[in-house]
């Protein structure tokens, strides 16, 4: 299979573009054939070195969308898609046609969703949600101020208050940026 792979921390040029072997399947585990998958700062963090638990070689990526090709007969051929956990950084990522995932994480892309919309949902979406519908309870009617309004957890936080009904005040840009970090 084709994949992006690191063998040493550094700037985007330690990637290498290499024929590696097809993950395998088990028992507990299905084989992906992605679709789509997107690119994180985390993803870029990762190959730089900024990440303790991250062994190279590794195959980079956090997020992604595609097929079952290989795995348990209820999952063949079924569209995924997935994000986060230690994908990407202690086990191999998404940069790559093939990613082999926990049959316990594996969840249906939404029929609504292209694979190009659905692997680009992971991190910021999760994390947004987490924040503003799981933590915090933001409900019809409030008002949100969301600093950092134009990365894409901001965005996403931003969608996600405004589809609840809520009024939003987004803070971006880098003159928001240095006076946060001064006080």
């Amino acid at each position: 299979m084709k994949a992006l792979q690191f063998k040493s921390f550094g700037a985007p040029e330690v990637l290498e573009y290499l024929d590696l072997p097809m993950p395998e399947c088990d028992s507990d585990s299905a084989i992906v054939q992605i679709s789509s998958a997107s690119v994180n700062p985390s993803d870029v963090k990762n190959v730089s070195g900024s990440f303790d638990h991250t062994e190279p070689p590794r195959i980079p990526g956090r997020d992604f969308s595609g097929v079952v090709v290989d795995g348990p007969a209820q999952w063949i051929r079924a569209e995924v898609w997935g994000t986060g956990g230690d994908i990407g950084f202690t086990r191999d990522g998404t940069h790559a046609e093939f990613i082999k995932v926990p049959v316990a994480a594996l969840a249906r892309k939404p029929k609504a969703l292209s694979h190009e919309q659905a692997s680009a949902i992971g991190v910021n979406f999760v994390v947004a949600w987490l924040g503003t519908v799981d933590c915090a309870q933001l409900a019809e009617g409030e008002t949100i101020a969301v600093i950092g309004a134009g990365g894409g957890v901001g965005g996403a936080v931003t969608q996600i208050a405004k589809a609840r009904g809520c009024r939003v005040i987004g803070i971006a840009g880098q003159l928001a940026d240095r006076r946060l970090r001064a006080v």
